[in-house]
């Protein structure tokens, strides 16, 4: 039996990238659906549950859940997607971070602590996800 004829140790990884992207896009289109989206600033009242809106998140939610769903069509689309998400939310949480804790008025993204979390628990999953799968498939010769 080849390498080619074992069933990667990945297997899981396509459907965990297409849960947290059906997540996110979730996230992202109800964003856009709350009607406070337009105004500009940092403003508390405008949130889906306990997560912030603005145009420009929704934008960020709304695209990261679309190229999810489409990674998740891959084994390797789904790894390279969880590095991806790994470098782009640990920019985000520091952004955020640094944003929330100097409060500025002007802040275009608006996050909050919800955000911060959000966004420093997927970079961290992702992180996760790519280590396990990259190492799964290297030793399964899949890709």
């Amino acid at each position: 039996m080849t390498s080619a004829d074992t069933p990667s140790r990945a297997f899981w990884l396509r459907p965990v990238v297409a849960v947290a992207g059906l997540l996110y896009l979730a996230l992202g289109v109800a964003g856009f659906l709350t009607p406070e989206t337009a105004a500009v600033g940092h403003e508390t009242t405008r949130a889906v549950w306990i997560f912030s809106v603005t145009p420009l998140l929704n934008l960020v939610h709304a695209a990261v859940g679309v190229l999810g769903l489409l990674a998740a069509t891959r084994r390797t689309g789904s790894v390279v997607y969880c590095w991806v998400l790994f470098a782009g939310f640990a920019g985000m949480t520091a952004y955020g971070v640094l944003a929330t804790a100097f409060g500025t008025p002007e802040d275009p993204i608006n996050v909050n602590w919800a955000d911060n979390w959000l966004h420093g628990l997927t970079a961290v999953a992702g992180l996760v996800l790519g280590i396990v799968a990259a190492r799964a498939m290297a030793r399964t010769g899949a890709r």
